[in-house]
């Protein structure tokens, strides 16, 4: 019997099943939130190191080569574009959800992201390119990347 039933009370109407994120779960896809746009944060520094170098490597080129490896190097960038801040938002929502139902709308929200962020992450060729780079810079995005997306898989359930 529930304190509501002992105490003759009820909850308004539509209110049944409407029932807070437990404070576990909620830290959960926080702290999971943070480790990805951590995560966003260390891709986004080792490919900025990746650019440096390159950029460095080619100083002296002719200005016109120049201006096209400043326009391939902005190529780069369109990885993080594609795993971006979304899925932490999603989750981080879904940690604040107000309800039951919000959560799970979230939730799905979030694996959605999650299943095209690690498809992308498989398929995406310019991500070994970079891993595979002729520089000396290790990036190892690629392991950064599938680290990230797996803990955000763990605490997404």
């Amino acid at each position: 019997m529930s304190l509501l039933q002992v105490l003759k009370l009820s909850l308004p109407k539509g209110a049944e099943g409407k029932t807070a994120v437990p404070a576990q779960k909620a830290q959960k896809l926080s702290q999971a939130a943070d480790a990805w746009r951590q995560t966003h944060a260390q891709a986004d520094a080792r490919i900025g190191a990746l650019k440096q170098t390159i950029q460095a490597h080619c100083a002296g080129a002719h200005p016109a080569l120049l201006d096209e490896i400043d326009r391939g190097l902005g190529k780069l960038d369109g990885v993080l574009d594609a795993v971006d801040h979304r899925l932490a938002d999603a989750m981080a929502n879904a940690g604040t959800a107000a309800d039951d139902d919000a959560h799970k709308a979230e939730l799905k929200s979030a694996k959605a992201l999650l299943t095209d962020y690690i498809n992308y992450v498989k398929s995406e060729p310019l991500i070994a390119h970079m891993d595979q780079n002729p520089f000396g810079v290790k990036t190892d995005l690629k392991g950064l990347l599938v680290g990230g997306l797996t803990q955000a898989a763990k605490a997404i359930g």
